[in-house]
């Protein structure tokens, strides 16, 4: 009777444990999510933007070579020469 007791309450205490643990699968979103574009490293919320991870490692440096490879806009206005 006390092992069956005992068999009893630890399977009501792994089922109830279970339940609590399953609860909120998303609850604690502490994970972010690995980067794929630019737009999305950009969004720090999101996505990690840590380097030790080396995917975004290497789409940090495409993204900055990217960023100092594009063509600056002109001026659309010329500064006026002074005499």
């Amino acid at each position: 009777m006390k092992v069956r007791s005992i068999l009893l309450l630890a399977l009501t205490a792994a089922s109830l444990s279970s339940l609590t643990v399953m609860a909120h699968p998303e609850g604690h979103d502490d994970e972010k999510a690995i980067p794929k574009t630019c737009a999305e490293l950009a969004n720090k919320h999101r996505f990690t933007d840590d380097v030790s991870y080396p995917e975004v490692k290497a789409l940090k440096a495409r993204c900055d070579a990217e960023q100092k490879a594009a063509p600056k806009k002109p001026d659309p206005k010329p500064a006026a020469k002074k005499n």
